[in-house]
């Protein structure tokens, strides 16, 4: 039995339970006692509990047994959504978490990358402070937003990124006192053949604008946010794959 048929499995504990009985009929002297010290658990019932659905696994069992296996990236990604599926299902906080790891980067991309770049500002003693102070901006409930897996996202889905900061940026007039914040929106008339130059531009001030800002000893979260697109399009060009939306940077 190899680590790969964890994605067969929908259920983590048959997996465990199998793994087990190929181990016993295979490796003398096998059994739950000497696999729970391998795995670094102090009781010695805690496997058999799990196997027998009377009690959830942890986050920190949940990493052991990974590197017990030594799964890949995939492979502990979805034997960590069916240990979160099956918690979520007397949990509703969790049952968020779940749904909105399996939905991907879909879900609430922005939101994932705001709290994993709040949870590095020393100025909350907890996630709990932090969860608070965003809530008003994000739009979310503190019990959403705990429920929320923080993270830079892998492969967002632009769109609703895009949506979603339009979103902030709206909540933000009423939540941000005037003072910290600024906006500002020109239409001016531009040669086509310039777009490429302006929008190369704008991404070097971008970059120029972080290096000067950006700190590690930082008591704020901010938004930076700058467009530039065109407002007509050529006529045929609707689908073109070059368009902004759709090109690959």
């Amino acid at each position: 039995m190899t680590k790969a048929e964890i994605l067969k499995y929908k259920d983590y504990r048959q997996f465990l339970a199998d793994y087990n009985a190929w181990k016993s009929q295979n490796k003398v002297g096998w059994s739950l006692t000497v696999w729970t010290r391998q795995l670094g658990l102090s009781h010695p019932s805690a496997l058999s509990m799990i196997l027998n659905r009377k009690r959830h696994i942890g986050d920190k069992l949940a990493d052991s047994i990974s590197d017990y296996f030594e799964f890949n990236e995939n492979e502990k990604a979805h034997f960590s959504n069916l240990v979160k599926y099956e918690k979520s299902i007397d949990s509703n906080h969790l049952r968020i978490m779940v749904l909105n790891e399996l939905q991907g980067e879909k879900n609430n991309a922005i939101a994932r990358f705001v709290l994993n770049e709040g949870n590095k500002l020393q100025k909350f003693e907890n996630r709990a402070q932090l969860v608070a102070a965003l809530s008003p901006i994000l739009g979310m409930s503190a019990g959403d937003l705990i429920a929320l897996e923080a993270r830079t996202p892998d492969a967002p889905d632009a769109k609703a990124m895009h949506l979603e900061v339009v979103k902030i940026l709206e909540r933000s007039y009423d939540v941000v006192p005037k003072a910290k914040r600024q906006y500002s929106a020109t239409f001016l008339r531009m040669k086509a053949e310039r777009m490429e130059e302006a929008i190369a531009k704008l991404r070097a001030f971008q970059k120029e604008f972080i290096a000067e800002f950006d700190s590690e000893e930082a008591d704020q979260l901010v938004c930076f946010q700058n467009s530039l697109f065109s407002m007509i399009n050529e006529e045929g060009t609707e689908n073109d794959p070059q368009l902004p939306h759709t090109k690959k940077n």
